[in-house]
């Protein structure tokens, strides 16, 4: 563990959330949510690699990354936030720093969020601009972090269920697998962001009226035996750590092609995080299996 990555970890540990540890102060946080998720999302003024613009696309709002015309690659990009809270800064860097390498276009919807919405909101929307990108004939990769990961992992699930065709390939970065949080957590030795009963609430509001088990809220739980190439990425130091492995340990099982890159001692989606260097080491394998197309 590096020490710029230590000194990110205790401010992360700082500014720990109480509404990820407690069910009761997840509703009020997803109260105050609410008030604003229907808001229009307005892209920082940040200086860019690429060019970054809002767009519609079937009524969602979508920040994109590239125009399309121009790049060889394809990357659907689903935010984390426990399905509650909005794009955050850093996905947006990432963003903009993936589709620069790779020479790709990046789309992000800014997709419906609990608890004003559910599941099935977020499912149409990623579905219809999966067919569209189906059409555009390039290699496409669907990728998230946290709750955008587990997103990823379930909506592969989903094209498999339905017959349609899988990207090329699904990477995963610390991804949320069993909302329900039904594994075993005692040997998590430390996480300084995430909780259990907080996210477990926040969860069961994203599922609505679906069993929180289900396949397309915990894609853990699912089939995977027909999923693409799949790399995920996990830090030893979040609570979502056992989950991640056991769901590496299914998709190897079920013969799919899985690779699982864990950060010793590090934290939640470190692998978003610019200024460590385990970030950047972890964002360059990114490049190299997206790139590797080219072979």
């Amino acid at each position: 563990m590096s020490i710029i990555s230590k000194v990110v970890e205790r401010v992360l540990d700082k500014k720990h959330r109480e509404y990820v540890d407690d069910a009761g102060k997840a509703r009020e946080h997803m109260q105050k949510r609410s008030l604003e998720e229907d808001e229009p999302y307005k892209i920082p003024k940040l200086i860019y690699h690429t060019k970054v613009e809002s767009k519609d696309f079937f009524g969602c709002q979508v920040v994109t990354f590239n125009d399309i015309e121009n790049t060889e690659y394809i990357v659907i990009y689903l935010h984390g936030g426990i399905y509650v809270n909005e794009i955050r800064r850093p996905h947006i860097l990432f963003c903009d720093k993936l589709a620069k390498k790779i020479n790709g276009s990046v789309f992000a919807p800014i997709y419906p969020l609990a608890p004003n919405h559910t599941y099935e909101e977020t499912y149409e929307i990623v579905e219809k601009l999966y067919d569209y990108m189906l059409t555009l004939d390039k290699p496409i990769i669907i990728m998230g972090d946290s709750a955008g990961g587990g997103l990823s992992a379930a909506f592969c699930e989903y094209l498999a269920v339905n017959d349609s065709p899988q990207p090329k390939n699904l990477i995963l970065i610390s991804p949320w697998v069993d909302v329900t949080m039904s594994g075993d957590y005692d040997g998590v030795e430390f996480d300084p962001m995430l909780g259990i009963d907080g996210l477990r609430e926040m969860g069961k509001s994203w599922a609505g009226e679906l069993n929180p088990k289900d396949y397309k809220i915990s894609p853990l739980f699912g089939e995977v035996r027909k999923l693409p190439k799949t790399t995920l990425f996990v830090g030893t130091h979040e609570i979502l750590y056992p989950d991640i492995v056991k769901f590496h340990e299914k998709l190897k099982d079920n013969g799919v092609d899985a690779e699982l890159i864990v950060g010793k001692e590090m934290n939640h989606v470190y692998a978003i995080y610019p200024v460590m260097p385990e970030a950047k080491e972890a964002f360059n394998h990114v490049v190299e299996i997206i790139l590797d197309y080219k072979k």
